[in-house]
């Protein structure tokens, strides 16, 4: 409660989520945010903004509101693969900066870095990817692991405490599922399955996922990671066939030609990467979900908030 909590990137999907989050925890005056573009300053009057880029941090605000905490969520974006390396070469420098500045301070805070399951690769489905498993990455994160490593070689070197929270799919009523799966279900009246169907998710609820990273800063150990995930992996197939059951609306295989042709390589490579999770700290995800919902009882909530967005924003 009396720490000073930093946010960089609280604009984003998971991060506008975290920020609301620890709205309802932290005392006024104690948390600090970077944005990269203004918001409507009314969602934000208990926080301490600074509006600018992850690379033109001022020094000055790290000294005069010095962090125990720093939830690291911002990276640069890019809409196609030239745009991508270029985002990750400048966020690469961005980020080797901000780790020289947080380790000059009197006490390096704690800094917990939101990262994807995307970094483990393809696994094999009796060979789930833990905390301790080997970084391939696969598709974008092929070109935004490039911002993991000035982190990954500041912990090794022992400068600064960095903890990895590695998201599986973040199930909520936007990013991948509203673009991937909503979206082509409203205009097509069927639940795109992409690829073969066998390849697994771990699937997280939005509102959940941002607990356990509140709980890695909180409970978790130096330099320890975690990943964010409840309950055990589902094939594809299995995920579309809920849908199914919940919308009434039949499900299609998609052929990666035609995901390659309307969303790109990149985007087949994520749609259609096996990675099943497993956590060698079941204890700390316990603190943040002591009881998770089943995967019908997920997908059935993101579809209702879905379903009351659109009915209030209808014509």
């Amino acid at each position: 409660m009396n720490k000073n909590t930093w946010i960089l990137g609280g604009t984003g999907y998971i991060g506008s989520a975290l920020l609301k989050s620890l709205l309802a925890h932290q005392p006024p005056g104690r948390l600090h945010a970077l944005l990269h573009k203004s918001l409507p300053l009314q969602r934000l009057e208990r926080v301490n903004t600074f509006v600018g880029s992850l690379g033109k941090i001022d020094p000055e605000w790290l000294k005069h509101y010095p962090p125990d905490v720093v939830f690291h969520l911002a990276r640069p974006a890019g809409s196609h693969r030239i745009s991508r390396e270029w985002a990750s070469r400048q966020g690469e420098a961005a980020n080797r900066s901000l780790v020289r500045q947080l380790s000059l301070l009197e006490r390096p805070p704690v800094v917990v870095y939101v990262s994807g399951s995307l970094v483990y690769g393809p696994r094999h489905d009796d060979d789930p990817a833990t905390e301790k498993s080997p970084l391939a990455p696969a598709a974008f994160a092929r070109h935004y692991h490039r911002n993991e490593r000035p982190w990954l070689e500041a912990r090794e070197s022992g400068i600064l405490d960095v903890r990895f929270a590695r998201p599986g799919w973040i199930t909520g009523p936007a990013s991948w599922f509203r673009q991937f799966f909503w979206l082509p279900m409203q205009s097509s009246g069927w639940v795109p399955c992409y690829g073969d169907g066998k390849q697994l998710m771990s699937l997280i609820h939005l509102d959940e996922g941002v607990r356990m990273i509140r709980a890695l800063a909180d409970h978790g150990g130096r330099n320890q990671d975690l990943n964010i995930f409840s309950g055990k992996p589902l094939s594809q197939s299995r995920f579309c066939t809920i849908l199914s059951s919940i919308t009434g609306l039949p499900v299609e295989q998609v052929a990666d030609a035609r995901v390659k042709k309307t969303y790109g390589r990149t985007a087949l490579a994520a749609l259609t990467t096996s990675i099943p999770m497993q956590t060698l700290y079941p204890e700390l995800q316990a603190r943040a979900l002591p009881v998770s919902r089943d995967h019908k009882a997920l997908l059935a909530d993101i579809v209702r908030l879905l379903e009351d967005k659109e009915a209030v924003l209808s014509p």
